[in-house]
Parts: C-alpha cells; sequence; structure tokens
C-alpha cells in the first residue's frame, strides 16, 4: 500500500467514524477520542471497573483510580511528586488539573527554594467541576462537590459543597435515603 492508499483509506475511516458520533450522539469530538476507546485508557490505566479517561487526558506519575469514575476531556491529573487518589463514584470534569506539585516559590526565588509537593485525595462519590484546579497537599472528602474554576488549596471536608478562587465551604450535601439535596450558606 502506498503513502496516498494509506492516507485516503484512513481519511475514510475517519470520515465514517465522525459521522457514526454525530449521528448516534450529535458529538463532534477530537479525532483522538474517535479513534481510543476512554474505558480501553481506563483499563490500560488500571482504573477501576467502569471507569474511563478521555483520550486528551494527561496522567502521570503515581495516579490511582477507583470504580465508576469519568476523567472527561483535557484533564491533567499529575501524581510524579506524590501519590494522587480517586475514589469511587467521581467525576472529574472537563479540563480539571490536579497537582502534587507547586513550583511558584522555586521559580519566584530563582530556583532557591524547592518544589512544594504532597498527596492529593478524592473521597468517594465527588464531582469536581469544570476547569477547576487542586493542588498539593488537598484532602477532598466523600461527597463532595467542587465548583467550576475553583481552586482548592486546602482540605474539603465530606458532605462539603466549596467553590471559589481559593475554595471555600459554601454549602453541604444532605443524603436522605435515596434522595440527595444541596442546602447552600446564605
Amino acid at each position: 500500500m502506498t503513502e496516498e492508499e494509506f492516507r485516503a483509506l484512513f481519511d475514510r475511516h475517519m470520515e465514517l467514524l465522525r459521522d457514526e458520533m454525530r449521528e448516534k450522539y450529535n458529538r463532534v469530538l477530537p479525532s483522538g477520542e474517535l479513534i481510543f476507546n476512554r474505558f480501553d485508557k481506563g483499563a490500560y490505566l488500571n482504573c477501576g471497573k467502569d471507569s474511563s479517561v478521555y483520550d486528551t487526558s494527561v496522567v502521570m506519575g503515581d495516579v490511582e483510580i477507583g470504580d465508576h469514575v469519568w476523567v472527561g476531556p483535557y484533564t491533567i491529573l499529575e501524581g510524579s511528586s506524590a501519590p494522587l487518589k480517586i475514589g469511587n463514584f467521581v467525576s472529574i470534569d472537563a479540563g480539571v488539573m490536579i497537582y502534587t506539585h507547586d513550583s511558584t516559590k522555586h521559580y519566584v526565588s530563582g530556583g532557591t527554594s524547592p518544589f512544594v509537593t504532597g498527596p492529593v485525595s478524592i473521597g468517594d462519590c465527588c464531582v469536581i467541576g469544570t476547569m477547576s484546579m487542586i493542588g498539593c497537599n488537598v484532602r477532598i472528602g466523600n461527597h463532595c462537590v467542587i465548583g467550576a474554576h475553583s481552586f482548592v488549596n486546602r482540605d474539603i471536608p465530606d458532605y462539603s459543597i466549596a467553590a471559589g478562587v481559593p475554595a471555600r465551604v459554601i454549602g453541604k450535601v444532605v443524603m436522605d435515603g435515596e434522595e440527595v439535596r444541596f442546602e447552600y450558606e446564605e
């Protein structure tokens, strides 16, 4: 097969994949998302049962992902400096960045201060909102919601709703049997 023949075959295959995705789900995705299955990437990363990681996600270092976790597109999960642990039934929404290091003092000091490093853990049954960032040495408890565009630089207790830059607790998650309510502070 010549290069031109291969390119024509590949282009046709991509066209079919795009048409199928648009017809079936009304979505137009980056080419890599059409070629690579997000559940296969989850399995490759040894994630828990029924977890998926989008192809556009960057995963580095010691990252543990539990069962039923959705890692959305354009995310960064950096466990290069310390462990990063994500529990079960967690949604890591699009564009979320989680870091186990902070190089700010190092660069501001001209390299005389070391990187700050530390583990990050996210409990079970959490949602990390779109475009949020979680810094090192942070523990997010179970049943938490982190609002979109938040910067989490301190621990968040179980059953909390937190948002802002920096994030602060603005409400609580109330579990009443199968019913879930969000109660916000005044």
